[in-house]
């Protein structure tokens, strides 16, 4: 399965898989000291997720899409979801669910559904699975907003 992930390239040596953002700042569905990387099902939805954070008519060069391979038979997908799922701002409920389900090497990744799309699903990924070895960046080309 490919994933889609848009995010700076900002520090040169920045590796779009390590999980080390979502460590430093947290997100929906982690806590600060969780790594995780947060990928969308669809080039269009990693598109809105991005927007949800950043104007698209103001982001900065040196942002990528990232399109990366997964194991089809690798992700879980996370249920029950905690009511307030989808709440602004993001919930302590789904950064608990989420870290709960990331702390767990066997676990690859994770499916959720995204805010922006309810029907559409974000792949969380994790960096510090058994399995991590399997995940592979095919492609990569300039973010054009």
């Amino acid at each position: 399965m490919i994933v889609y992930r848009i995010c700076q390239t900002y520090p040169p040596d920045h590796d779009p898989l390590d999980g080390a953002g979502a460590f430093k700042h947290g997100g929906r569905w982690n806590n600060k000291g969780t790594y995780v990387v947060y990928t969308a099902g669809s080039l269009a939805l990693a598109r809105s997720e991005l927007a949800r954070h950043i104007n698209l008519e103001l982001v900065p060069e040196g942002f990528r899409v990232y399109e990366i391979e997964i194991p089809d038979e690798n992700y879980e997908e996370l249920k029950p979801l905690p009511e307030d799922w989808n709440a602004d701002p993001d919930p302590e409920s789904t950064k608990i669910s989420g870290d709960r389900f990331l702390k767990d090497k066997d676990h690859l990744c994770i499916k959720v559904p995204s805010v922006c799309d309810p029907s559409a699903y974000n792949y969380l990924l994790n960096p510090k699975s058994n399995d991590y070895d399997s995940v592979r960046i095919v492609n990569h080309y300039a973010f054009v907003p």
